[in-house]
Formats: C-alpha cells, sequence, structure tokens
C-alpha cells in the first residue's frame, strides 16, 4: 500500500482561483473528503493519526475554504457554491464517489455537499458540527450572530485581530492555556498534549495565512440563514452525526435538532466528550461509519 502525506497542493479551478487542498493515508485508499471547523485550514487533517487512515485504507483530503489557507478569495460566495468547488478538485483527482465529513464550523459545507451532489457521495459525516441560525439557541452564540448581521465592520475588526494572534503560535499558546479550565476534561486532554496542541495552532493560523477576510465572511455566512434546508437532504443518503454531550462550543441540543431534522440520519451522542475530543478519540468510528 502507497502512503501519502502532501499537505501543501493546489489546483486552479475554472474560474481562475487557486483552490488549496492536503492529503494524507492511503493513496488508493477509501476518499473522504474533511472539511475544517471555523477558523481553520486544510492542515486540520494533521491532527489525524496517519496510522489509523493506512491501517482503515482512507484517503483524507482537507481542503482549504475560500480566503483562507492556499485558497484564494471568492467575492459572494454561498454554502452550496462549496459544491462545485469539491467536484472540480474530485474530477481532477480522479475520484468518482466520496464521503464528506464537516467538523464544527465545516459541518455546513458537508450537509451543503449532501444537498446538491448527493450522487457523487457515499455518505455524510456532521461532528460536533453546527446548524442552521434558528438551532443556535445559547445566548452566546445569538449575541455573536447579532453582532456579525448587523455591525459586520465589529466583527471584521475582531477576525483581524483574531488573526494577528493567530500568526503568532506562541502567543495563541498562552492565549489558549488560560481557556483550558472553562473545558470539559475530555477537551483538555486533547489540547493539553503538546503535540496536538502544536498542529492546533498551526492549522489554525493557516487561515489567517492572506489575512482576515475570508475568516470574516464565512462568520457572515454562518450568521445569516443557509442557501438550502436540512429537511430537504435526500432520503437516500445516508448522514452520520457524532457530538459530545459535554460540548462547549456547539450545546449537545443543536446536534439533537440537526439530527432529528436531517431525512436519514443517525444519532452518536457521546456522555463523556466534548468539542475538541470527539474527532480524535472518535475517528475510527466516524471513519467506518463513513466508508
Amino acid at each position: 500500500m502507497i502512503e501519502i502525506n502532501n499537505l501543501t497542493q493546489t489546483l486552479k479551478l475554472n474560474d481562475g482561483r487557486t483552490l488549496g487542498y492536503a492529503e494524507k493515508g492511503a493513496s488508493n485508499g477509501k476518499p473522504v473528503f474533511h472539511f475544517n471547523g471555523f477558523p481553520g485550514s486544510r492542515l486540520e487533517i494533521t491532527l489525524i493519526d496517519e496510522k489509523i487512515l493506512i491501517d482503515m485504507n482512507v484517503r483524507l483530503i482537507g481542503v482549504d475554504r475560500p480566503g483562507m489557507g492556499l485558497s484564494d478569495f471568492k467575492k459572494g460566495r454561498t454554502l452550496l457554491d462549496w459544491s462545485d468547488d469539491i467536484i472540480e478538485l474530485a474530477n481532477h483527482l480522479g475520484l468518482d464517489k466520496f464521503a464528506v465529513e464537516g467538523v464544527s464550523g465545516g459541518s455546513p459545507y458537508s450537509l451543503a455537499c449532501a444537498f446538491k451532489i448527493p450522487e457523487r457521495i457515499t455518505s455524510c459525516a456532521v461532528i460536533g458540527g453546527i446548524g442552521p441560525t434558528n438551532f443556535q439557541d445559547v445566548i452566546g452564540n445569538r449575541i455573536l450572530y447579532f453582532i456579525i448581521k448587523h455591525f459586520y465592520f465589529l466583527f471584521r475588526i475582531s477576525m483581524y485581530f483574531q488573526g494577528r494572534t493567530a500568526r503568532n503560535l506562541s502567543k495563541m499558546e498562552s492565549k489558549w492555556k488560560k481557556s483550558f479550565n472553562k473545558l470539559p476534561e475530555a477537551d483538555k486532554s486533547i489540547l493539553t498534549n503538546p503535540e496536538k496542541l502544536s498542529l492546533f495552532l498551526k492549522e489554525g493560523a493557516e487561515a489567517f495565512k492572506n489575512g482576515s477576510k475570508g475568516v470574516a465572511y464565512e462568520g457572515r455566512l454562518y450568521a445569516n440563514p443557509w442557501d438550502f434546508k436540512l429537511e430537504e437532504i435526500s432520503p437516500d443518503l445516508k448522514v452520520f452525526v457524532f457530538h459530545g454531550e459535554l460540548d462547549s462550543i456547539v450545546p449537545i441540543n443543536v446536534g439533537r435538532e440537526v439530527s432529528k431534522t436531517i431525512p436519514n440520519c443517525t444519532s452518536n451522542f457521546y456522555p463523556n466528550e466534548g468539542h475538541y475530543s470527539v474527532p480524535i478519540n472518535h475517528i475510527q468510528e466516524i471513519l467506518i461509519n463513513l466508508i
């Protein structure tokens, strides 16, 4: 079996934009497109143990969204536009069928693909995923979304300063360590691992490689009504939801509502897991379901 670990690949799309992507695992393995959290990048796949991918014969492909990492910004893009980029990339890689998984802020993108191109997708996973604005029932998200919708310039400014901090890895590490006491134990165990934390900080910094414009625009997509409905995803396509019940970033009731709304969905809720721990501690279970 041939292994692949190339984290800095690009594709010139039909509209002239550059799309950045990374690959890891078995070169001829079963393809799974990984859509990272927010803010993040294609490098999120480095958090996944390569041995697991090889043993499971999985080819994991991380993709930078427009304006982040190696991908060019796209003015006026929508969530559903993402599936067009993925189709171009899949065709370039010679992939007819593939699975998709979205973590946290990447979940709208896996679901957008499930909605728009179900004929190309074998299965879809939502991992600690956010839902449409009407599912965001915690006061913090409501306030954030209100600011994004009505005072977008303030959100842009905050993302600018977050980007400056993110690119300073030692400063960002210090900031993260101060927040550890607010996290459930399962998340602390992940982020206090020096190797995992280093990879996490690097993949987050990559989102701001070319500034904060792409990150800020993505926040606007989250805060406004999505351009598709979960209940209209094809019932012929299997969707899986994986969510920690101790998630302090995206509350478990969001995962329950997403799971309940999608026609053909199987939910997996973990009593002792948080937001960051699920995609690490349960990656084998996630991939088994996907492939």
